[in-house]
């Protein structure tokens, strides 16, 4: 079922890596070590390098995702509240940031989890810079957006993913494939849907449950999250 047309979208690679938000993803607690930090930096050059960010949206009405089965479980429904239409965003680094990480772990386990995590400290980037071409864009016609809720969250089951991918044509559009277990390929991507209502909206924050640190986040072992810091 074809939900909106898609659209695709310059996404500018930004200067530099989020070494901070990286440093999270590596699982440094507090404040990071010097030995991290340059770990992190000597990884961030290659990787930004190699890392060609594309990105795919579209815009449709609430009703017609969710008939197409692409809106499950009550959160995203809570997300969405006050939102007749929403925007479905598919953003990728492309498959040579999924190849420099490769490389960097040949032979140096520490660089290759820490280009890992600095491709997801990127991707979130990407994300953030696509979703403020579509903040931009609604301002224009007086419209709101809520915040990116990603599949996974919550309980927005992930097998919903092959159909964001179809409805964006992800594959021809943003070279995004998703594979028979829904996880996606390249890697280092991000899909979402952000509502979009005549009035200021903020979503339902998913919290600390789809956060891919929530295992081991130092944050949660003090009794207090990453937003509070």
């Amino acid at each position: 079922m074809q939900v909106g047309t898609p659209r695709p979208m310059g996404v500018e690679k930004p200067e530099q890596v989020d070494l901070a938000q990286a440093a999270r993803y590596f699982g440094a607690g507090g404040e990071p070590d010097r030995s991290t930090m340059a770990l992190l930096e000597r990884c961030a050059v290659p990787l930004l390098a190699a890392a060609q960010p594309r990105a795919v949206w579209l815009q449709a009405d609430v009703e017609a995702l969710a008939q197409a089965g692409i809106l499950r479980g009550e959160d995203v429904y809570r997300h969405l509240a006050g939102c007749r239409q929403a925007i479905l965003l598919a953003v990728t680094l492309g498959p040579g940031a999924d190849a420099q990480i490769r490389r960097a772990g040949v032979g140096d386990i520490a660089a290759g989890v820490a280009s890992d995590a600095l491709g997801s400290a990127l991707a979130e980037q990407a994300a953030d810079a696509a979703e403020a071409q579509l903040r931009q864009l609604a301002a224009q016609q007086d419209q709101y957006l809520t915040g990116r809720f990603s599949p996974g969250y919550g309980d927005w089951d992930i097998a919903v993913q092959p159909l964001v991918a179809e409805a964006l044509d992800t594959p021809r559009r943003a070279g995004l494939y998703v594979t028979d277990t829904n996880l996606m390929t390249p890697r280092k991507s991000v899909t979402a849907v952000l509502g979009v209502s005549d009035h200021p909206v903020k979503g339902h924050l998913a919290g600390c449950g789809h956060c891919v640190l929530r295992t081991r986040c130092p944050y949660r072992e003090r009794g207090t999250t990453c937003a509070g810091e």
